[in-house]
């Protein structure tokens, strides 16, 4: 069975300590002088499409997207060169293993570029490449998160790759919906926004502390499935 894992980015994966938003928010200010422009918005498991949606309509401005984006990715690359995000636990050990039987790919809010600057920071846009380019679905395919997973299976299918289960690993209850809303198995891990008691009323197929303790269940999973 060859399977199309889907991983999370911020808090899965990686964590830039709030280097994202500060640098979202700097440049919200830089371009349309409104400050702390995300006060009150969440950004667990937000699409940078969405999040920046909600920015524009509660400021009353036109959504310059393109505008905002040009401002901010400088300005993330800035911060993490200063001070590299934290990895979490069991990455670099579990990707060869879910490598092994089928392929690596992402589905994050982070517009591409965003996902690109966050991971080769830490080296490990890599295992995440086809061709040179990042494989997965990403928060430029749609503002909905839950709209991701066909997105990425069908970048997949394009790519000439095969597979015949999908699997999403996420740390947070968006994370588990867009798996459901796509027809994935979800794997909540519990190193990133939300807490183990929110993760496990989202229902998951598997809730895992870490991808160290959680590495074998999460295998298993599959084999069950």
């Amino acid at each position: 069975m060859k399977v199309l894992w889907l991983y999370d980015i911020d808090g899965t994966i990686l964590s830039t300590e709030g280097a994202g938003r500060a640098s979202m928010s700097q440049a919200f200010e830089l371009c349309f002088g409104v400050e702390k422009a995300f006060s009150g918005l969440s950004f667990a498991g937000a699409t940078d499409l969405g999040i920046t949606g909600q920015a524009f309509e509660a400021a009353g401005l036109p959504q310059e997207t393109e505008r905002l984006r040009v401002a901010y990715l400088p300005l993330l690359s800035g911060r993490l060169a200063q001070k590299a995000p934290r990895l979490c636990p069991g990455i670099h050990a579990l990707l060869p293993r879910t490598a092994s039987i089928g392929h690596n790919a992402l589905l994050t809010g982070n517009w591409r570029t965003g996902a690109r600057i966050k991971l080769e920071s830490l080296d490990l846009a890599g295992p995440f490449e086809h061709q040179g380019r990042l494989l997965g679905a990403f928060g430029d395919d749609a503002a909905d998160r839950n709209l991701l997973v066909p997105i990425a299976q069908a970048q997949a299918r394009a790519a000439g790759l095969s597979f015949d289960l999908t699997v999403v690993i996420g740390d947070t209850p968006r994370d588990v919906a867009c798996a459901r809303a796509g027809g994935a198995l979800a794997v909540a891990v519990c190193t990133g926004w939300s807490d183990r008691e929110t993760l496990e009323a989202s229902g998951p197929d598997l809730l895992v502390d870490d991808l160290v303790s959680g590495a074998d269940a999460l295998l298993d999973l599959v084999g069950r499935s």
